[in-house]
């Protein structure tokens, strides 16, 4: 029997449409949506959607008229409890269908020198794709802690820290509400909380912390010590390694492929 189904949503037309995972990535040509289109082999649409910021606002706004839309984004500051809470309760309208990468992008997925070799591009033995990761993350380390102390604080620093006014008696006039907003300890409050965070002191101490946890303790970067595989910058790394004569990738014609296309071959 035919039958028509009425208010159907414009993307449920297209083939497996219903369910969209939006990802980081300002073309179809990034990284992130060309892994998870192979990974998903079409069963999926992946679409990006630019900086993480851009996913998370649209998350937020869609994913009230759009349960079968899901986003997923780098793991930027977000901590290891968010981001589990995130996974193990995928999907969940609490966090607008959001999930977070646990290592710090998707390329941090593919520094791991054994994964790597396995590539039919790779040009170099274990070993040396070994001393390569470890290089080119050593040379950045000290880089990418000092941004990691930047991110914490300014993250700390967005929180709603004030509560908007509400009680219209308290604002009668010029002279009240001046007296009611000079008043608030609120003020008094976050400026200490500002000049504690950003103090030499606290700033010492976060680069240390952060620092530890990427080595491991130690006083150089070693493979299978410390979080530097999941926190290093991995977009960086990955590209200086796949593009340091690791990797030959060959066109039909014979010639080298190199910058982004090559990436993404071996990717």
């Amino acid at each position: 029997m035919i039958s028509v189904k009425k208010g159907i949503r414009p993307e449920e037309v297209r083939i497996q449409g219903q369910h969209v995972l939006f990802v980081e990535g300002k073309d179809r040509d990034a990284v992130d949506p060309k892994v998870l289109d192979e990974l998903f082999d079409s069963s999926i649409r992946i679409e990006p959607l630019g900086p993480s910021f851009s996913v998370k606002s649209v998350a937020e706004a869609l994913f009230i008229y759009h349960p079968t839309y899901y986003f997923l984004i780098d793991r930027d500051h977000h901590e290891n409890d968010f981001i589990n809470r995130c996974w193990r309760n995928f999907p969940d309208n609490a966090t607008h269908n959001l999930l977070v990468w646990r290592r710090r992008e998707i390329e941090n997925y593919f520094l791991d020198p054994t994964y790597l070799f396995q590539s039919k591009f790779c040009q170099v033995s274990l070993l040396d794709l070994e001393r390569k990761v470890l290089q080119f993350s050593t040379d950045r380390l000290f880089l990418d802690v000092a941004n990691y102390v930047v991110t914490s604080i300014r993250e700390e620093l967005k929180r709603n820290w004030i509560k908007k006014f509400s009680s219209l008696d308290e604002f009668s006039s010029k002279d009240a509400a001046l007296q009611k907003l000079k008043s608030a300890n609120e003020f008094d409050q976050h400026r200490t909380s500002v000049d504690q965070k950003v103090s030499p002191e606290e700033v010492e101490r976060r680069f240390h912390d952060f620092l530890s946890r990427m080595t491991g303790g130690l006083d150089q970067l070693t493979m299978g010590t410390g979080e530097w595989l999941d926190l290093i910058q991995g977009k960086k790394v990955l590209s200086q390694l796949i593009n340091s004569g690791c990797f030959k990738v060959l066109t039909t014609d014979n010639t080298s492929l190199n910058g982004r296309e090559k990436l993404n071959e071996v990717v």
